[in-house]
């Protein structure tokens, strides 16, 4: 207790400002649990439910899959129905793939048929901004918690990159370059991401420059690499409807999935020079090279592991879906996962080639602190452990 009092003492403003990001989801969430009448469609709860077990059928794989009816009493909360209670039927499978299982006290999003004589409806789907709001608030007041001041930007650079994606988007609908729009959205998401973070300042600009070139370096080896092998076979790629610019929706998908693992890689580098240069002023360029080999070393293998997770975190559960319903490896990795491949390896180009390109770029920024003398530099950077360890 006398620490927690002690560190509400030494952090007054982010523990207010906690506070009131507290009081302020709270609220939201008390509002979004009966914003009912914002809604033009009907909204109905789940006052009583029933489940009966209906069928047993077999899959493609002789999986046996039960199925089951729900028969649900829901109140009305708002429309021209408001308060009336309709029986509605829904029928689940145990694997819940194409249908859901609701419970009470579910909102529910419902449909009336108003030609029969007794109030009747079917259910279109679970009504979930409550949810969305309560991570979102969970996410933000961690975030606000742990980092303080640099939390607050770091959201709003999400909220800025948010809008200026909608925004994009808007412009590629309305028949503007989609390639022109791209590479606007990759500067725009590394300036102000690293601006806004990190302030107008060397490192930060050697971030940007470093991201950027690490960026269109990526773009070039794509686009030659297709100039030699041919094209992907883009009209397989999921959710696609129409053939309008298949190459470059799939290009800019994986410049922009690959841009935050390079710009983490181009920050981190360049701010490491920055420190190293800073605290040891007469160090050398022979002993900064070696520095910056050994921190790329550190962070390239996690930065690739992560990128892996991440795409694999994506694809996994239709990957599971599809190999149960009778897909072989094969077919999945030359229809489906292929193109989760062509991300991964192509996010992982980007994070080998951001550390030298990086480094390249710090040692331009900060040539000036470093020193010729290798005796002094030794001495510089042994004053400097020894500090350290005091500490």
């Amino acid at each position: 207790m006398e620490m927690i009092k002690r560190y509400i003492k030494n952090n007054k403003g982010r523990f207010f400002t906690v506070l009131i990001f507290f009081i302020v989801f709270l609220v939201l969430f008390i509002w979004t649990n009966n914003n009912y009448n914002i809604y033009k469609s009907t909204i109905a709860k789940v006052i009583s439910l029933e489940n009966v077990y209906d069928k047993t059928e077999k899959g493609t794989n002789d999986i046996e899959e039960k199925y089951y009816i729900q028969t649900m009493v829901v109140k009305v909360k708002n429309g021209q129905y408001k308060g009336q209670q309709i029986t509605l039927k829904n029928s689940y499978s145990s694997s819940m793939l194409m249908n859901e299982k609701y419970k009470k006290g579910d909102d529910l999003f419902i449909s009336i048929n108003e030609n029969s004589s007794e109030l009747s409806g079917s259910i279109i789907g679970l009504k979930r901004d409550k949810f969305i709001v309560l991570l979102i608030g969970f996410f933000v007041i961690a975030l606000v918690a742990v980092a303080g001041r640099f939390g607050i930007f770091t959201l709003c650079t999400l909220i800025a990159n948010i809008v200026a994606f909608i925004y994009f988007i808007k412009l590629y609908v309305s028949g503007k370059d989609f390639m022109l729009i791209n590479v606007l959205m990759i500067i725009f998401f590394s300036v102000v991401t690293l601006l806004i973070l990190g302030g107008f300042s060397r490192k930060n600009i050697g971030a940007i420059l470093s991201t950027l070139i690490t960026t269109f370096l990526i773009f070039a080896l794509y686009k030659i690499s297709l100039a030699y092998t041919g094209d992907l076979h883009y009209e397989l790629m999921d959710y696609i409807a129409g053939p309008n610019d298949l190459e470059n929706i799939f290009l800019s998908g994986v410049l922009v999935g690959c841009l935050g693992a390079v710009m983490d890689v181009s920050i981190t580098v360049n701010s490491a020079v920055n420190e190293l240069v800073n605290a040891a002023k007469s160090i050398t360029l022979k002993q900064l090279i070696k520095s910056i080999r050994e921190i790329g070393h550190d962070i390239m293998g996690t930065m690739i592991n992560v990128l892996m997770f991440s795409y694999i975190g994506g694809s996994l559960s239709i990957v599971i879906l599809k190999i149960i319903n009778g897909y072989n490896f094969q077919r999945l990795i030359q229809f489906d996962i292929s193109f989760e491949i062509i991300r991964f390896l192509v996010g992982a180009i980007g994070i080998v080639s951001a550390v030298p390109i990086s480094a390249c770029v710090a040692l331009l920024f900060f040539r000036k602190g470093m020193s010729k003398n290798d005796s002094v530099a030794n001495n510089s950077i042994a004053d400097v452990n020894d500090s350290s360890r005091r500490r």
